[in-house]
């Protein structure tokens, strides 16, 4: 049987404890936008590809020394595989590209004119 990488199944405790975070932090990337976690029920749930999505965040705040504010300026002109500048192999696998759910667009506050209409993801998933 194959697990689905997009089905909520971890609870914010569990996402946390995966994640060696306080909860707070995944509230503070959620208030910010950065994160769009699932609600069941009024709780907020995880994937493992939101689960990777937020590794992805904390190395660049912790280890690129990148600020909340830089990261969503980022992700408001850039699609986060070329911010990583990911090599053609690694991208096509990425959670990211690959049967997500949520698009890069969908995190941040409102989408940029400069970099979606030019981006192959986005103008592919409009027009669907």
């Amino acid at each position: 049987m194959e697990v689905n990488d997009n089905l909520p199944v971890y609870s914010m405790g569990i996402a946390a404890q995966i994640l060696d975070v306080h909860p707070r932090t995944l509230r503070i990337y959620e208030f910010e936008g950065l994160i769009k976690p699932h609600r069941h029920g009024g709780k907020r749930m995880f994937s493992k590809n939101d689960l990777i999505r937020i590794e992805c965040l904390r190395k660049l705040i912790h280890e690129e020394n990148l600020s909340i504010p830089g990261i969503k300026k980022l992700l408001e002109f850039t699609p986060c595989w070329k911010i990583k500048d990911c090599p053609k192999e690694t991208s096509s696998k990425c959670c990211e590209l690959a049967g997500r759910k949520k698009k890069c667009w969908e995190f941040t506050q409102k989408t940029c004119e400069k970099s979606c209409k030019k981006c192959e993801v986005y103008l592919k998933d409009k027009q669907i």
